[in-house]
């Protein structure tokens, strides 16, 4: 093994598309919310090009970061619904 390949061990590009599981539980940070344009709707997380919709969020969950259990994933489409667990954090901004 060269020095250039050992300096390149375990080096890999984080994708775009994240891929993930049924039963995964994860954090994301809530970034907006779908449907209903007067506050309602469903809370969604953009990880990358993929859309996590989060069932059951509170309302004032946008801005937030939120653990999630994985209920479904396409993984072809990039999108998933996942239940909300608890809020962990609030967005830095």
């Amino acid at each position: 093994m060269s020095v250039f390949d050992k300096f390149l061990a375990g080096f890999s590009f984080r994708g775009s598309t994240p891929d993930y599981a049924v039963g995964d539980t994860i954090e994301v940070m809530v970034t907006g919310r779908e449907g209903d344009a007067v506050g309602g709707g469903t809370a969604v997380a953009r990880v990358g090009d993929s859309t996590l919709r989060i069932e059951d969020a509170p309302t004032d969950a946008v801005n937030t970061r939120v653990v999630v259990d994985v209920e479904s994933w396409d993984g072809s489409g990039h999108r998933g619904v996942g239940t909300y667990r608890e809020t962990v954090g609030e967005s830095a901004f």
